[in-house]
């Protein structure tokens, strides 16, 4: 299998209260875009150029990933797997089957992000204590199947950390 890098990302700043009063409805503020817009952009001044982007289907997260795809020059696909309560183990051999290669960003939520992370990392949701800031992206590396074998953690940047290396 080859390797690959895979992209964790949690949304950014939401609204607490949509006037659905339903949670998958709340939408990013206008802080929340603004910040993601410039962390979008120093994700391109890193040269992130993902194959796939993949988002969570509750509205924060896609209109996060929309925002990142823009910016990256790639589609965004909903992933009803990203949604909160992540099966890590279904979610990894699902993404060792259909993303087996290539750069692939995740977009979802807490404490789902943390989870996978440490899942990919120690084999275990919660060995590896990780909590994802709003916007904040972590990239890791793989050269097997995510199901099996660990992953090695690259870097891992605060939404502020990335919008300070944004060009422009």
């Amino acid at each position: 299998m080859p390797e690959r890098r895979i992209l964790l990302v949690r949304h950014g700043i939401a609204e607490d209260f949509p006037s659905s009063g339903r949670d998958f409805d709340r939408a990013l503020t206008g802080e929340g875009r603004h910040r993601v817009e410039r962390a979008a952009r120093g994700l391109d001044t890193l040269e992130v150029r993902p194959d796939v982007l993949l988002s969570s289907p509750l509205v924060r997260a896609r209109q996060t990933a929309e925002i990142l795809g823009k910016a990256l020059d790639v589609d965004v696909r909903t992933w009803d797997a990203l949604a909160c309560g992540v099966d890590h183990e279904a979610l990894s051999a699902e993404l060792d089957e259909r993303h087996p290669g290539g750069t692939v960003v995740l977009v979802g939520h807490e404490p789902d992000m943390g989870e996978l992370l440490s899942f990919w990392l120690a084999r275990d949701p919660r060995r590896v204590a990780v909590h994802f800031r709003k916007g904040a992206v972590a990239c890791v590396t793989a050269g097997g199947r995510l199901a099996e074998s660990a992953a090695l953690l690259e870097w891992m940047l605060t939404q502020g950390q990335l919008g300070r290396i944004a060009r422009g």
